[in-house]
């Protein structure tokens, strides 16, 4: 969703990096984009479209961007027998497709992902190279929709398809791994807590503990407890903040108290405003709003992977139920027509279908 910008610098390339495989096709799903994404796709890409090389699909009813949903729903409009998901942000690398041809005719029961994440962050903006066979990620029902926001959608996939006996492929050549890097704004922009968000508060309680209070407008809260190594620097806004607990319910607000309730109905904690920015709990932390918006992106962002990552740990624990009613459902249009297309539930198993 509307990452238009980085497309324009890679979907040619990409093309052309790669015709020379043959039968190959590409899928460009426009997420709800409000940027020039359709304008662009009619101007460059009618040629490859003519041609049958690319397939350009819209769907305009999202309004922020589902990670997993839009992923599903990509991948449920490929027609081949292997699917490969790349980022918007990503190359391929020439003759990506043929080495990921000749990795499949190699080994059956294989998927390809790229190399695990390293300390330096190196590979972070290639997780989403995923290749599949189409059987096995219908067969696992896609990515985890529980999954709303950036990041563990693609370890949780890869995880799966591990406990079903597929072995990874890792890309080891570096040609297939580049990417354009980003700041981590764009990275939730759009999403759910992006739009839905109304406030953020954060105490500090040690040198390097804190505790969030996250608004949404919907008068539900967050409370997470977080650690950082930079909370008793002059420049907060610096400072990553990573979740360690999360508590959550509902509240009520007026001009003199924030009142938190459990999910329960039971109250939890209540707040008095001194400033508008400022309120102290009634065990007395001193709760400020955090105004930087590098820090409540960085927030936000690690919020998301620690969301994550706990559904990520379930489904790798108790093997829980994968989009048991259905998953990449939606309305969609081809190729600049006006005729919709419906992508409904795929919603009964067969014998061969695993839900977790």
């Amino acid at each position: 969703m509307n990452r238009t910008i980085h497309l324009k610098e890679t979907f040619i390339r990409n093309i052309q990096d790669n015709m020379e495989y043959g039968n190959i096709e590409f899928i460009l799903l426009d997420y709800g984009s409000r940027d020039d994404m359709y304008e662009w796709a009619q101007t460059a890409l009618s040629s490859y479209i003519d041609a049958g090389l690319v397939s350009y699909y819209r769907t305009t009813t999202p309004l922020f961007f589902h990670m997993s949903h839009s992923k599903n729903m990509a991948f449920r409009l490929g027609s081949g027998d292997i699917l490969c998901g790349i980022d918007a942000d990503n190359y391929t690398g020439a003759g990506f497709a043929a080495y990921v041809n000749e990795q499949f005719n190699r080994e059956e029961e294989i998927f390809i992902a790229p190399p695990r994440i390293a300390t330096d962050r190196k590979w972070w903006d290639v997780q989403g190279r995923i290749c599949v066979r189409k059987e096995d990620f219908h067969q696992l029902r896609g990515y985890d929709e529980k999954v709303v926001e950036y990041g563990f959608e693609d370890q949780d996939l890869k995880s799966r398809l591990e406990a079903i006996g597929r072995k990874r492929a890792t890309i080891k050549e570096e040609r297939f791994l580049h990417a354009i890097t980003h700041d981590n704004s764009l990275r939730i922009a759009d999403s759910l807590s992006g739009k839905s968000g109304k406030d953020l508060f954060m105490a500090c309680i040690g040198e390097q503990m804190a505790e969030i209070i996250y608004l949404q407008e919907n008068n539900i809260f967050e409370k997470f407890l977080v650690a950082s190594d930079s909370l008793t620097d002059n420049d907060l806004k610096h400072s990553m903040l990573h979740p360690r607990k999360r508590e959550t319910g509902l509240y009520h607000q007026d001009d003199q108290q924030l009142l938190l309730y459990r999910e329960t109905g039971k109250p939890f904690q209540t707040l008095t405003y001194q400033t508008p920015d400022h309120l102290v709990s009634d065990n007395q932390h001193h709760f400020h709003r955090i105004k930087a918006d590098l820090q409540r992106q960085n927030f936000l962002l690690k919020r998301a992977i620690y969301m994550g990552k706990r559904i990520f740990s379930d489904n790798k624990s108790k093997r829980s139920p994968v989009n048991e009613s259905g998953f990449g459902e939606g309305i969609i249009y081809k190729n600049f027509g006006n005729t919709a297309i419906h992508l409904g539930a795929i919603s009964a198993l067969s014998e061969n279908s695993t839900a977790w």
